[in-house]
């Protein structure tokens, strides 16, 4: 399952908690604030975030009503949902501004009535095993560690992957016989790796 998340900018607080529930839980999720980094085209990128999910989170607000991007993206993923009957759309309703028409029939959720994030969460996905959302966030932080660091680092670590400390010692030498660079980097809770 990979979901995509569509939302105005004023109910990012809502989406992002959203999108790391999701996550927890062992979710492939497209967010817009993970996905495109500075200097990234916009629309490409919503592009292939739409185009690679198969489920369409709608946060549904005033805000969201008024916004052309939302609009765009929801128009953008019912047309493959007239092509692909497989896909899913999941209205989230944060206020009582009523739903577009051909929205209006897809089972979602009140959040203004009550139910939490959480539960909406567990009705969509479950609650898989420890072990697989473990993987799930493993693969995740090593996506997140590739891509923001720099190509030639040997040892990409942002955070330590044993308590998550961000105070990383690095450090490097060459071997004076062969010429061969040797890397190290280690945390305070006693983790360490060598390239």
């Amino acid at each position: 399952m990979k979901v995509f998340i569509s939302h105005n900018k004023a109910d990012e607080p809502s989406a992002r908690a959203l999108a790391v529930l999701l996550i927890e839980q062992g979710v492939g999720v497209w967010f817009d604030e993970w996905e495109i980094g500075a200097g990234q085209s916009i629309v490409g990128g919503i592009e292939q975030g739409l185009g690679n999910s198969n489920v369409f989170m709608l946060l549904w607000s005033e805000q969201a009503q008024r916004s052309k991007w939302v609009g765009t993206e929801l128009h953008a993923f019912l047309r493959r949902r007239v092509e692909n009957d497989g896909l899913k759309i999941v209205p989230l309703m944060l206020d009582a501004t009523p739903l577009p028409v051909l929205v209006a029939d897809y089972r979602g959720f009140d959040l203004s009535s009550g139910t939490s994030l959480g539960q909406v969460v567990a009705a969509l996905t479950g609650h898989p095993r420890n072990i697989e959302v473990a993987v799930l966030l493993q693969q995740k932080l090593i996506e997140l560690m590739s891509n923001a660091s720099d190509p030639r680092d040997p040892l990409p670590y942002l955070v330590c992957p044993c308590c998550a400390s961000p105070d990383l010692k690095r450090s490097g030498f060459t071997n004076p016989r062969n010429g061969d660079a040797h890397y190290e980097i280690k945390c305070q809770c006693g983790w360490g790796e060598a390239a």
